[in-house]
């Protein structure tokens, strides 16, 4: 995988397979300017259309309250670490704050992006924030997050979520 974040702004090169791909990333300037995406390919592979994927519901967002301030806000459910269902209501954490939806779980699992995936009755993690995965005692999974918190995979889920670090990886 190709990690841009230490690249400086301007042209990389990375050789996959036989055919080097160039990626020019151009940092706009006014937050006025309007993000945007071109590929100039010869023909759309599984790799680019799970790029096209990834780039879309990076920018999706959801209506939500904050739980502290009780005003609504925007986010997009790319800052969301992980969904919880506590009291008839959806917690969504992120780095900056913890919000709600008035949703059942069920109805927000069936909106949320394909990086998310329940991991037990109550929870879904977004699976970009997952930095590990250990063998609880119990037979859970334990997943530490890239915030360092730490939440379990029941044995019910985990060969769901095993098949999913699988088809993700």
């Amino acid at each position: 995988m190709l990690d841009l974040q230490d690249t400086p702004i301007g042209m990389v090169t990375q050789l996959t397979g036989t055919e080097p791909i160039k990626i020019k990333i151009n940092q706009l300037t006014h937050r006025s300017d309007q993000e945007s995406v071109i590929f100039n390919l010869f023909s759309l592979n599984a790799t680019i259309d799970k790029v096209i994927s990834m780039l879309t519901q990076s920018s999706a967002t959801i209506l939500v309250t904050d739980l502290h301030e009780n005003t609504q806000h925007k986010i997009k459910y790319a800052d969301v670490l992980y969904v919880d269902y506590v009291d008839r209501n959806i917690c969504l954490y992120t780095t900056d704050g913890t919000y709600w939806v008035k949703k059942s779980f069920i109805k927000m699992l069936d909106i949320l992006p394909s990086n998310f995936i329940q991991i037990s009755k109550n929870n879904a993690v977004n699976i970009y924030e997952v930095q590990s995965v250990e063998t609880n005692i119990g037979g859970n999974l334990l997943i530490k997050l890239s915030t360092n918190e730490k939440l379990v995979v029941s044995r019910r889920y985990i060969k769901a979520f095993k098949e999913y670090l699988g088809k993700a990886s």
